[in-house]
């Protein structure tokens, strides 16, 4: 018997073979198409499963928000239509124009920002104050007067000198129209800077406003025991931006000298548009001193070391012993005492024959008293004069232009930063009869004012001396 193997590369394919083949596709041809069906099904019905709560709940809140939102336009449009009638620019009134006559003497004061909300709603027309024979026009007008004892001397005729200041100055008071803003400025240099003012701002001119700026002058230089800022009730004023820097006191430096501008300064300090200063003198700006820098003081210590080893050396070889130099500043501090003592007695028994005679009173002071009767005289043997040269402290001056240039800042606070246009200054200086006015001070007074915006200086001359009394 023989064994037949099968292989099937050379066997051909037969009926049995092709009918398991047309089988096998269409079983996979149902397969694929059956699984699409449930596949999508499955999907659907997934979705169904993990569908959002209902929209039914949604709905009625959408409704009912909008049925709130009807409402709050409702009362929104009721309330709008309740400030539109309370409008107050719907009136219609009548324009109201306030004019001053120029030719009446006023004045204004301190500028700050009530002050200038008190005529943003008014036409104002300027007004011209006059003082001394200076006329101006001016919105406001800052009035500073000298109180100090220089003024009341025996060659201005003491203390009735101020009672026509006093008078002229009331009675400027009373003219000012009430529409216009004012202030007073009392000071004295005599002894430091006081200062006081009437009002701490300007005030208007109103009928009460006036009659206690009156009250306010009158105590100033009626008595001797009412002299100076002293008399006047209120604060002394305290500066509100920084002095001018200068070198210490010293004896090569006085910076008392520049109390004159400590007046000028709080005058800016104000913002008056107009500042009349009644003084007795004025100092001219190329005396007031710029500091030093640390190398310049360093180099002029070490120049006086120098010198005074120069000057004790010299000294020595004339025989002067630092123990003569100790009791000659203690024989020469007796014989100032002993003049003082002797002035304040001449002091008492002048001013009572001048009550007497009905002549104005002494004003000066004990020291003044002692050198112009000669109650001090030197005592001797004192310090031997030596041929050693000393160094001189040299500084550098403000000046004119200095000195304003130095108040930049307060002028832009004070005045450009409110458009306003720096204040214009005038002077009024007051000289005795008999008393000299060199044209170099008629032109430090004339420099300066005419630098503050163009303003003008008078000489008063004339007044009154105590001898004339006689």
């Amino acid at each position: 018997m023989k064994l037949h193997h099968f292989r099937p590369k050379k066997e051909k394919r037969g009926l049995l073979y092709q009918v398991f083949i047309l089988v096998a596709i269409i079983q996979i041809s149902l397969l694929i198409g059956l699984s699409g069906y449930i596949v999508s099904q499955s999907i659907i019905q997934e979705q169904k499963l993990d569908a959002p709560p209902p929209i039914e709940k949604v709905q009625p809140a959408q409704k009912e928000h909008k049925v709130r939102v009807e409402r709050q336009q409702k009362k929104s449009r009721k309330m709008s239509k309740r400030i539109s009638i309370a409008n107050p620019q719907n009136i219609n009134a009548p324009e109201v124009k306030v004019t001053i006559p120029a030719s009446i003497s006023s004045g204004s004061g301190i500028s700050t920002i009530s002050d200038k909300a008190m005529t943003d709603g008014l036409k104002i027309a300027v007004s011209t104050v006059e003082i001394g024979g200076i006329k101006s026009k001016t919105e406001k007008v800052l009035i500073c007067i000298d109180a100090g004892p220089y003024l009341m001397t025996d060659e201005r005729g003491g203390l009735d000198t101020y009672k026509v200041i006093r008078e002229d100055i009331k009675r400027l008071v009373n003219n000012l129209p009430s529409t216009v803003l004012f202030n007073l400025m009392a000071f004295d240099i005599s002894n430091g800077a006081q200062i006081k003012f009437f009002q701490g701002n300007l005030v208007a001119a109103t009928s009460f406003n006036k009659r206690i700026a009156c009250d306010w002058i009158e105590p100033i230089n009626v008595a001797l025991g009412k002299t100076g800022v002293g008399s006047i009730s209120g604060p002394y004023y305290k500066l509100k931006y920084e002095f001018l820097k200068q070198p210490p006191a010293s004896q090569y430096y006085n910076p008392y000298i520049s109390n004159i501008y400590r007046i000028y300064q709080a005058a800016l300090e104000q913002g008056a548009d107009t500042i009349y200063i009644l003084t007795t003198s004025w100092v001219d700006p190329d005396r007031i001193k710029l500091p030093w820098t640390d190398t310049e003081t360093e180099r002029f210590r070490r120049a006086m070391e120098k010198y005074e080893e120069q000057v004790a050396r010299a000294r020595k070889q004339q025989g002067w012993t630092d123990d003569k130099q100790q009791e000659f500043d203690t024989a020469d501090a007796i014989a100032k005492q002993n003049g003082i003592k002797k002035a304040r007695e001449w002091i008492k028994k002048e001013n009572e024959t001048r009550a007497k005679k009905g002549v104005p009173l002494y004003t000066g002071t004990p020291t003044q008293a002692m050198y112009e009767n000669k109650f001090y005289v030197r005592p001797t043997p004192a310090p031997p004069t030596v041929k050693v040269k000393k160094p001189e402290a040299k500084f550098k001056s403000y000046g004119r232009a200095g000195v304003i240039k130095f108040y930049n800042q307060l002028f832009k606070e004070v005045y450009f930063d409110k458009k306003m246009k720096p204040p214009t200054v005038h002077m009024i200086v007051f000289r005795g009869k008999n008393e000299e006015w060199t044209p170099a001070e008629n032109r430090v007074v004339r420099q300066f004012t005419n630098a503050n915006n163009g303003g003008r200086s008078r000489i008063l001359k004339g007044l009154k001396s105590v001898k004339e009394y006689d």
